[in-house]
């Protein structure tokens, strides 16, 4: 009997991870147009409180990180943008994310730890750039244009948008579709 429920876990355990894993991955078209909006693409551009850098090499690249380090300031790193905080939180070396897929990997494991947390919807990305509610709702407006300006964008046609639903005006973000369905945000 008991050999029988660990065949059955063995058996079903993996699907039940596969799932999970498969409700918070981002669609494609979502992480370009992150990219798109936080980079123009560019995998070596630098961001120091503020003001964009695109640096002609890598080596220029890595000088403005080692500059923007040693003066304490914020920065972001890369394709996808990424933060110094995620940086400091998690050891990254700042010169590795020049590495197009190493901060794309980067990009989309923050995508998903929201996703995780709000739901595949526009507030999720949002987060992804910014905890300020305001800030992140602007934030998920210029993805969505990044993704209308791409040459052939899979997004669905609705652009993200705060509603009151209700009579007690309660906030909500539009759900993201994954080709599958719309996900809608859990809570």
């Amino acid at each position: 009997m008991l050999k029988t429920i660990l065949a059955a876990l063995a058996l079903v355990l993996p699907l039940a991870v596969s799932a999970a894993a498969e409700e918070t991955r981002p669609p494609a078209w979502l992480i370009e147009a992150i990219a798109r909006q936080e980079s123009s693409l560019n995998p070596l551009a630098v961001n120091v409180a503020g003001k964009d850098y695109y640096p002609a090499t890598r080596q220029e690249a890595e000088a403005i990180i080692a500059a923007a380090q040693a003066s304490g300031k914020s920065f972001d790193v890369g394709l996808m943008q990424i933060n110094r905080w995620w940086i400091e939180r998690h050891n990254i070396p700042p010169a590795s994310l020049l590495d197009p897929e190493v901060n794309r990997a980067w990009g989309v494991w923050i995508l998903e730890q929201e996703i995780a947390r709000h739901g595949l919807n526009w507030r999720a990305v949002g987060k992804y750039h910014s905890p300020d509610e305001e800030r992140g709702r602007q934030y998920a407006w210029r993805v969505f244009t990044a993704a209308q300006k791409a040459p052939q964008p899979a997004i669905p046609a609705k652009a993200p948008t705060v509603r009151n639903t209700h009579a007690h005006q309660e906030k909500s973000r539009d759900n993201l579709s994954d080709g599958k369905g719309v996900q809608r945000r859990a809570g």
